[in-house]
């Protein structure tokens, strides 16, 4: 699994709940590329929407189970 910090940021802030724009704007990114890296992470692991996305990480254990907010597992 080929994830870098701001990937990993990035699902984290989706497993929050945490809108396009939100997440552009804490990550000092445009909307437009916050969504192509959403688009290629679902490509990436194979799911069709972002509910899917994060609950796959979740079934995997790189993001902590049980703990709010989310954050991810020292795995990633």
């Amino acid at each position: 699994m080929d994830l870098n910090h701001r990937d990993t940021r990035l699902i984290v802030m989706l497993a929050t709940g945490y809108t396009t724009t939100r997440i552009a704007r804490e990550l000092h990114l445009s909307r437009y590329t916050v969504a192509e890296r959403i688009s290629k992470l679902l490509d990436q692991f194979a799911c069709s929407n972002r509910s899917q996305l994060v609950a796959y990480f979740y079934a995997h254990r790189l993001l902590d189970v049980g703990a709010w907010p989310p954050s991810a597992s020292l795995s990633l």
